[in-house]
């Protein structure tokens, strides 16, 4: 499947795909111990319209249709799913949220995962704004993004490293694209100023590799691992091409890129790590006033 780039930064090809099937394995390991992985918000009774907005490969979205087979789930991308089935209750539709919404029922639960980079700032607001008036009252939005700065906590990475500027790298081409990439620290106040209440947010720690002593952890490094290394390419290329520095660089100069980045990834003495957020909110319920 050749590459496809609409309005997203992020191309939708086998790789990227690939990418998203790693990151929902990592995403459903961080809470393995949950009687429901896929998400937080506590939603009043049985949701009976859910919808996950950027749904890639489907993979969430077919889920959570298998563990609640009453609700009706939409899963909505610029780009069909390489899927051959999905569950009745599953609608996968080809779709641009920043154009006006056409479902009539109100959603108990919007959902976004690793959206970073897809949207402009008043984008985002829009984005945000149509999730607030397609939710019932008292529905709730629910959103996962990852930091792509690599961390450590023993200096194992040197700072001249090439993972070491890869995250500072692609938050400045985000920049100057328009599309910021560093939304994980502006999830919560972007949802405020949404009017949502009820904000909660969760901060993990990603191990990218199976570094980790712990065999839970070495076993969810591993499946992050994978999630980088097939997902880095896609992450960087559009970014790196049309805004890199000093000058745009070539396809040729971005795949040496992505090369080096592997490489270090793959040298199991380097203890890296990212952060990756969860926040979930609440649409107020309506406020009564007396005349």
């Amino acid at each position: 499947m050749a590459p496809k780039i609409g309005s997203r930064s992020i191309p939708s090809d086998d790789q990227q795909f690939e990418s998203y099937e790693a990151g929902h394995q990592v995403a459903l390991a961080t809470h393995s111990d949950e009687a429901n992985p896929l998400f937080f918000s506590p939603v009043r009774g049985s949701p009976m319209h859910i919808l996950d907005i950027g749904t890639g490969n489907g993979t969430w979205a077919i889920d959570v249709a298998d563990k609640f087979p009453f609700a009706t789930v939409r899963g909505v991308d610029l780009f069909p799913p390489p899927v051959n089935w999905v569950p009745p209750n599953c609608i996968l539709e080809v779709d641009d949220v920043l154009q006006k919404w056409t479902w009539s029922k109100k959603f108990d639960l919007i959902h976004m995962r690793h959206m970073t980079g897809s949207f402009s700032p008043p984008e985002w607001d829009l984005v945000y704004e149509r999730c607030y008036g397609n939710l019932r009252t008292d529905g709730w939005i629910e959103q996962v993004e990852m930091s792509f700065i690599v961390q450590t906590d023993d200096d194992s990475l040197p700072p001249d490293s090439v993972l070491s500027h890869f995250g500072p790298n692609i938050i400045w081409c985000g920049a100057h694209a328009g599309r910021p990439c560093d939304n994980i620290d502006t999830i919560s106040s972007s949802i405020r100023k949404a009017r949502f209440v009820n904000v909660h947010e969760k901060t993990y720690k990603w191990p990218i590799g199976p570094w980790p002593r712990d065999g839970q952890l070495k076993e969810f490094g591993t499946l992050n691992f994978q999630h980088w290394i097939s997902g880095i390419e896609g992450w960087c290329m559009w970014l790196l091409t049309k805004f890199g520095k000093p000058q745009p660089w070539t396809k040729e100069e971005v795949h040496v890129y992505v090369a080096q980045l592997r490489e270090e990834l793959q040298n199991p003495y380097r203890h890296v790590w990212h952060r990756v957020r969860r926040v979930w909110a609440q649409k107020p319920a309506a406020v009564m006033t007396e005349l």
